[in-house]
């Protein structure tokens, strides 16, 4: 899986490509920390390239969800696809973060 982070000084926009599995979820740490570290400015998480989301990339969205959650962000999911989107409802994800 691929990671581009465009940080800028209103937002910061990541873009997914690829599939969210547990390796790719342990590969993105320096990633996350990143963005943990962003977490004060609104989060859009680009996911029209993503094709597969596994529990440990679920486990980072909720991960950085709560880093913005902590500096009253929200994080929102765009271009999701319609097998992740169902993903995001068995799981209730749907409801915790703001998709397009």
């Amino acid at each position: 899986m691929e990671i581009k982070i465009q940080n800028n000084t209103e937002a910061v926009v990541v873009t997914m490509c690829g599939s969210f599995d547990t390796q790719a979820a342990e590969n993105a740490e320096p990633s996350i920390i990143e963005l943990e570290a962003l977490a004060s400015k609104p989060i859009t998480i680009d996911c029209t390239a993503l094709d597969y989301v596994a529990s440990s990339g679920l486990r980072v969205f909720l991960r950085l969800r709560k880093a913005s959650a902590a500096q009253g962000q929200q994080i929102t999911l765009l271009g999701v696809n319609e097998n992740i989107m169902e993903v995001l409802k068995v799981t209730h994800f749907d409801r915790m973060f703001i998709i397009k």
